[in-house]
């Protein structure tokens, strides 16, 4: 079982997992590929790879020496791209963020032992342009008691559509800051991280600059190298990319309707359903709004702006303001690849499911489709949580997604009715013996009756008093039980599974960095089953 029962996954991920004929025809590179055979085919496409210095640039001179270190590899090899990206999550949430990038980390590094003349670069991929900020904008923690709390700041009116690149922070990040500290439980490791996070997220910082100095802070020593697309150089350099789209949309759409009817003929649902109107361009309005362009023969248009271009108008505007351009979910892995030499794609389920419709786009703009690498994915077992699991002889990849059905399959309410029924047949004898017993007493001395009488009552309520004492007792064991059992499923599925709810800042608050040196050394190099990895 690669997945707990409670964590859905969808159908192609699972069959990618298992490696069958259906799966590997509809990717380009097996899961386990001839790494040296691919990195020259990436390594030698001069189609791709073109923004290589671009990328050393971006990550010279930082204060993290392993990042040099990194860059200086490169020299005299071959140099190929492990890269992975996500939305900028707040205070890197959820969890997945840094699995995705732990997984690129680790999976570069196994690559770089074993094959010495080639350089794999651990590449975070910076979606710095998506305008989704209702996705981006909240966290979720487990508080003092326990309970689940979300955080969220609010989108100031007049950023409405705005990239994320184009954000800064409000001046309520400071008190989100103060109640995220007063909400979690206070520890050895809570004054130097919220010292850190004051100090990052301020007041009219660019929120791509603080998730990626967090995120950098986290790997810090991992040689991790960031790739910010939306930098104007980049723009610049992808000039040709987006001349492309917008020239041939036509025939880059019947490519990703191709590969959707691969997708679809496999007997596999489509992930992302292409849509032949949608140009899959994005193109930023004179407000700065980051707006859809849909195709109507000759000319681009989004109708909720009431804008509309002109193919001839359209390639002007990318002439002069190529930063005005950028993609959509089914063009940003052909323009990873044309702008780095990408070996290598680390996603999650929802994302190689979407991957596996775009095999005939990347060969329609001559690009190699690199591998794709499931990332890992984690539960992580706090010690409390650890010895109750044990001492429940609870298998965590069983577990009901339901709290209710999970904690009353293991509360142990059977033993009330079993009490009840225990006593009421205590009950029924004490009637037909205490009949039975003042006959004969009559027949010996009637005026004993009165006395025995009260004797069978006294008698029977100390057996009473016994059966709610017992009951009390059992209530409070439940009780206990109950807490427990909840806390051990808010732990694991609180609201969904943990890596797709909880943000590191949690684990951060109460562990400093040893729960992720904790996940360096328990996974292994690649994806091979989900993990639970106690801390």
């Amino acid at each position: 079982m690669t997945h707990p029962h409670y964590m859905k996954i969808n159908a192609l991920y699972a069959e990618y997992l298992r490696q069958t004929e259906k799966a590997d025809s509809l990717f380009e590179q097996k899961l386990n590929p001839d790494w040296p055979a691919l990195a020259r085919e990436v390594s030698g496409n001069r189609l791709q790879g073109r923004t290589l210095e671009l990328l050393a640039d971006q990550n010279r001179g930082g204060a993290d020496d392993s990042v040099d270190k990194r860059l200086q590899s490169m020299k005299g090899k071959q140099v190929v791209c492990i890269v992975t990206g996500q939305q900028l999550g707040l205070f890197l949430s959820p969890l997945y963020i840094v699995y995705k990038t732990l997984s690129a980390i680790k999976l570069a590094e196994s690559l770089n032992r074993r094959y010495g003349d080639i350089c794999f670069l651990p590449v975070f991929w910076l979606e710095g342009e998506d305008h989704d900020y209702e996705e981006v904008s909240s966290l979720s923690i487990l508080d003092k008691s326990g309970e689940l709390s979300r955080f969220s700041l609010k989108e100031e009116s007049a950023r409405q559509g705005l990239s994320m690149n184009k954000r800064v922070f409000p001046g309520e990040i400071k008190e989100l800051i103060y109640a995220l500290k007063e909400s979690l439980t206070p520890t050895e490791f809570s004054k130097p991280l919220f010292e850190f996070l004051t100090a990052v997220y301020r007041p009219g910082t660019s929120w791509l600059a603080a998730f990626r100095q967090h995120l950098a802070a986290l790997f810090r020593g991992r040689g991790l190298l960031f790739f910010n697309a939306g930098d104007a150089w980049i723009k610049e350099q992808s000039r040709d990319f987006f001349r492309e789209v917008i020239n041939r949309n036509g025939e880059l759409l019947e490519a990703f309707l191709s590969g959707s009817e691969e997708l679809k003929k496999s007997g596999c649902k489509a992930q992302v359903n292409v849509q032949p109107e949608r140009a899959y361009l994005f193109f930023n309005a004179e407000n700065g709004r980051r707006l859809a362009l849909n195709r109507r023969g000759e000319t681009f248009l989004n109708r909720e702006e009431g804008v509309s271009y002109s193919r001839g108008e359209l390639l002007r505007l990318l002439e002069e303001e190529p930063g005005r351009f950028s993609s959509t979910v089914l063009t940003r892995p052909l323009w990873q690849s044309y702008l780095l030499p990408t070996l290598s794609y680390v996603a999650g389920p929802g994302e190689i499911a979407y991957w596996a419709q775009l095999r005939p786009a990347f060969n329609f703009l001559g690009l190699t489709m690199p591998h794709v690498q499931p990332r890992h994915s984690v539960t992580l077992l706090e010690p409390r949580v650890a010895k109750l699991l044990q001492r429940f002889h609870i298998e965590p990849a069983t577990m009901h997604a339901d709290m209710r059905a999970f904690i009353h399959r293991h509360l142990k309410e059977k033993e009330l009715p079993e009490l009840s029924a225990y006593f009421e047949e205590m009950h029924r004898i004490k009637h037909e013996k205490e009949k039975e017993l003042l006959e004969i007493i009559g027949k010996i001395d009637p005026t004993l009756k009165g006395p025995a009488q009260k004797s069978f009552y006294r008698a029977m309520e100390s057996l009473d008093q016994l059966h709610n004492r017992l009951v009390r007792r059992v209530r409070e064991k439940n009780t206990l039980l109950t807490d427990q059992l909840t806390h051990v499923h808010r732990a694991i599925i609180p609201a969904g599974p943990q890596e797709r709810v909880l943000s590191a800042v949690y684990f951060q608050n109460k562990y400093g960095t040893h729960w992720l040196e904790r996940l360096f050394t328990q996974l292994p190099d690649r994806f091979d089953r989900h993990r639970y990895v106690e801390i």
